[in-house]
């Protein structure tokens, strides 16, 4: 492997790291449909504004979301709209997953629920 590829893949492991948190996600997911103030988002997320703010300077410093001021708002988004779909692309490839997941649990759940293992 060459030591550019290494950098490359330390890189992309920060950012999937970034983006491994549960509201990180759904700011990845609501910033991909239009951008939004700290503000806006803290009431989508409904957490508080400051903790919305510390996720979006975490996202910032990797080069996940832009900033852009109008007046007395910052406005956030996606520095890259391929972002929002790698995501969904992930959103898609869990739920099947699970339904796959859940197809190969049927039987035994039927075994359990005839012998009163399961509600």
């Amino acid at each position: 492997m060459e030591p550019s590829d290494e950098s490359f893949f330390q890189i992309k492991a920060r950012i999937i790291a970034v983006l491994a948190n549960p509201k990180r996600l759904q700011i990845v997911e609501i910033l991909g449909k239009s951008e939004r103030t700290v503000s806006e988002l803290a009431a989508e997320l409904e957490i508080a504004q400051a903790t919305t703010s510390q996720h979006l300077a975490v996202m910032r410093k990797t080069g996940v979301v832009e900033t852009r001021k109008d007046g007395n708002f910052v406005y956030y988004r996606l520095a890259d709209r391929k972002i929002a779909d790698a995501c969904a692309v992930m959103s898609r490839a869990i739920a099947d997953l699970l339904l796959s997941q859940q197809e190969r649990l049927r039987p035994v759940l039927a075994v359990a629920q005839r012998h009163g293992g399961v509600g």
